[in-house]
């Protein structure tokens, strides 16, 4: 059983994804008992004694990633994700989609996309050549295979918050080799979201040469699956060439019959192609049986991302609050979120908060707001704008763009 019983149960429930995912809507799962807290482990194994072990324990909103392997006697951690000191950023898109694809050939129960992309994707980020073409697609076909009719066609909102959650796209990240010849990840610049990785490269925490092995045996693992010799004979060869035209899932019952006719017998990639359980988990089939580069043919089946023009900035507030109701930024950033979300253009958070001393004890001075824009910068801040006018606030608040040095951005009244 690729998922325990109780994991897979509780993962059907309707309250399980809004708080696996952080949703700001999620309802409150905590229980007072650290003892009793709700946790539960998931295993993905690649065979080889290579595994990644998912650790995750809902009322505490942790969620820990290990990397089993050979001559590690014990999981090693390779990152989390919380509400505090969060190190999320593992591996790029690319590596993530690989792993996925070799634990479906390797446990026919864990497809690909499906629950290990819907429940690791947060462990994976977005860097410099990503094309979200070959992306979005596997994202959402994952999220509807776990929360069938959750969406409403296209997008999924899913997809749409894992992407302003670890699109690092345009904030300096860069892959480097390390001196033994290991890859590693780091940031030179800090606008946008900042990394957040144990594979520094300076870092002693990532297991470095026990990742690169994973890697390379995931891959062997891939071309084992797509070396039969089968796969050459002629009328495969036609098969594949027609689906692999934009319009070639069109084409899946004649390949499957090509397949089977040529005595190809694996059966995770058969059942892909004349079964499959959304047309993404074919199109990777196809694409991995045609010997096309990872990733190739998603855009030619699924088209242009949704996601390809969509921008978004981080924007800081500063919210005096001296002579203000108790919880007042809790109150205006929860108006805001409401706000932006109603308008599709993204959320409010209060990030921090300031005292100083004063009288033996401390005054609260200000609230720091955290605030997302997505698409239309402009309207975003007319919305902000109007809601601190309402309150009168607008005069003392500094909102600008998130980063050192960010930019202030005027807080005009509008009609």
């Amino acid at each position: 059983m690729p998922l325990d019983d109780a994991l897979a149960a509780r993962m059907a429930e309707p309250d399980f994804w809004p708080v696996y995912l952080f949703d700001d809507d999620a309802p409150d799962v905590y229980d007072e008992d650290v003892d009793d807290q709700e946790s539960h482990v998931a295993r993905f194994p690649l065979g080889g004694g290579f595994a990644l072990v998912l650790d995750l324990t809902l009322g505490l909103e942790y969620v820990g990633l290990a990397l089993a392997a050979p001559g590690i006697p014990e999981p090693v951690t390779v990152g989390w994700d919380d509400q505090a000191h969060f190190h999320p950023h593992v591996m790029p898109w690319p590596e993530l989609d690989l792993l996925c694809r070799v634990v479906a050939l390797h446990d026919p129960e864990l497809r690909h996309p499906g629950p290990m992309l819907a429940l690791l994707c947060r462990f994976a980020f977005l860097a410099e050549g990503d094309d979200l073409d070959r992306v979005s697609p596997l994202v959402d076909a994952a999220f509807e295979v776990m929360r069938p009719g959750d969406g409403e066609g296209g997008l999924r909102a899913e997809t749409r918050d894992w992407f302003d959650l670890r699109d690092l796209r345009g904030t300096g990240v860069v892959w480097t080799s390390r001196t033994d010849g290991h890859r590693a990840v780091d940031q030179h610049g800090d606008d946008g979201l900042p990394l957040y990785s144990l594979r520094a490269p300076d870092s002693e925490d990532f297991p470095f040469a026990a990742w690169s092995a994973l890697l390379a045996h995931a891959r062997e693992r891939l071309d084992a699956a797509i070396g039969d010799r089968t796969l050459r004979a002629p009328a495969v060869l036609q098969a594949l060439d027609r689906c692999t035209a934009p319009d070639g899932y069109e084409h899946l019952a004649a390949l499957a019959d090509a397949l089977s006719d040529a005595g190809y017998t694996h059966p995770v990639l058969m059942r892909a192609v004349a079964q499959p359980s959304d047309r993404a988990e074919a199109c990777w089939a196809v694409e991995a049986l045609s010997g096309l580069p990872q990733g190739k043919l998603v855009p030619r089946w699924f088209g242009p991302s949704p996601l390809s023009a969509s921008r978004s900035w981080r924007l800081s507030l500063t919210l005096p609050v001296v002579g203000r109701p108790w919880r007042f930024g809790q109150q205006v950033a929860g108006e805001l979120s409401t706000d932006l979300q109603e308008a599709g253009l993204g959320d409010a958070e209060v990030g921090g908060s300031m005292s100083r001393p004063e009288g033996g004890g401390y005054v609260h001075v200000e609230d720091h707001l955290n605030l997302l824009i997505r698409d239309d910068l402009a309207l975003g801040v007319t919305i902000i704008a109007r809601t601190l006018h309402s309150y009168r606030a607008a005069e003392t608040a500094t909102l600008r763009h998130a980063g050192k040095g960010g930019e202030v951005i005027p807080l005009r009244q509008t009609t």
